[in-house]
């Protein structure tokens, strides 16, 4: 029996990774869409063949496309930082409809197209009336990020001629993610900061869980629905740090609260030094805007109900599993 095939856009990156070993692990032949500037380390080693492609070429996608004949399509692809709302815009929205016009133009009968989305398309639970984000919830992005996710959901909704799915992770986090890592790194250094005056919800998935319900999910008869993912649990800034100076083995801490008003200065003088280094920083005025929400809380019972999905890690798992592979690399 043929083995079913996948591409995967996204694939040198942090979930990317992570995604196609998962894929090769339940039997795909498994082909890994890269871009040609792409660092491949995390896929060296793994059987998969590498695809180089340029979104802004449909005809050439389309003959990629054509010549896979590919069973599945996860696109994974996208961009998390950038100065200008129009890049956010141009590589999550118009690349997702570059790639629906070359599946198109290939004439490519897919099983199924997973499109990776975010919480953040749809934005923090303080918006929502039960505090608590649903499939049904009325968007409310807070950041340039979650706008251009959600525009792109908005059209491939309307795109019925492709049997889909849409996947809206929270924070992810495990190896090989780097935005955590300063509050590792702090925590290890004995300072212990919060953002804001009031206490926050946080919800978290571990990549490992992540692409293990990515997978279900394209093998599912489920099509033209959309599923938040945590681990099913809610934690404050306060749980996550007491996990992590456990693993440093960090006996104490000084705690810091910073205002938000605090946290935009900074991040406004970090944005005006990018502008001349070029290096666009972590601590930037759209991250801001994601901080000081108070409440990521989103429900997952679509998942729970379709994929009998269960998180095997939960934070003090995760964290631990994180932490280990933070000091085999040094990083803490």
């Amino acid at each position: 029996m043929k083995m079913k095939k996948v591409l995967i856009t996204g694939a040198s990156g942090f979930i990317g990774g992570f995604l196609v070993e998962e894929a090769i692990s339940r039997g795909l032949t498994v082909h890994s869409a890269l871009r040609n500037s792409s660092n491949t380390e995390v896929l060296d080693g793994l059987d998969t063949k590498l695809i180089y492609w340029d979104f802004e070429n449909v005809d050439n996608m389309a003959n990629i496309l054509r010549k896979g004949d590919y069973d599945y399509i996860i696109h994974n692809a996208g961009l998390t930082k950038a100065k200008a709302k129009e890049a956010f815009f141009k590589v999550n929205e118009q690349y997702l409809r570059n790639l629906v016009d070359a599946i198109r133009m290939a004439d490519l009968k897919l099983d199924k197209f997973l499109f990776v989305s975010s919480l953040a398309a749809f934005g923090p639970a303080d918006f929502q009336p039960e505090n608590i984000v649903k499939e049904n919830s009325v968007p409310h992005p807070v950041t340039n990020y979650g706008r251009s996710k959600l525009a792109a959901e908005l059209y491939l909704i309307k795109q019925q001629d492709i049997p889909h799915n849409i996947i809206r992770p929270t924070a992810v986090y495990g190896p090989r993610e780097y935005d955590l890592l300063t509050v590792y790194q702090s925590l290890g250094k004995h300072i212990e900061a919060y953002i804001g005056l009031t206490n926050q919800r946080l919800t978290f998935i571990y990549v490992k869980d992540l692409v293990r319900a990515m997978i279900d999910i394209l093998f599912s008869d489920h099509e033209y629905k959309g599923y938040f993912i945590s681990d099913g649990h809610t934690y404050s800034a306060q749980e996550m740090n007491v996990i992590v100076k456990r693993e440093l083995k960090v006996k104490w801490t000084i705690p810091i609260k910073l205002p938000i008003l605090l946290i935009k200065f900074l991040a406004f003088c970090n944005e005006k030094i990018a502008n001349i280094s070029g290096k666009y920083p972590p601590l930037n005025i759209e991250k801001v805007n994601e901080l000081q929400a108070r409440d990521w809380n989103c429900d997952i019972s679509g998942l729970e109900k379709d994929i009998s999905f269960v998180a095997e890690y939960n934070l003090d798992h995760g964290l631990k599993e994180t932490i280990i592979w933070c000091k085999e690399q040094e990083l803490v």
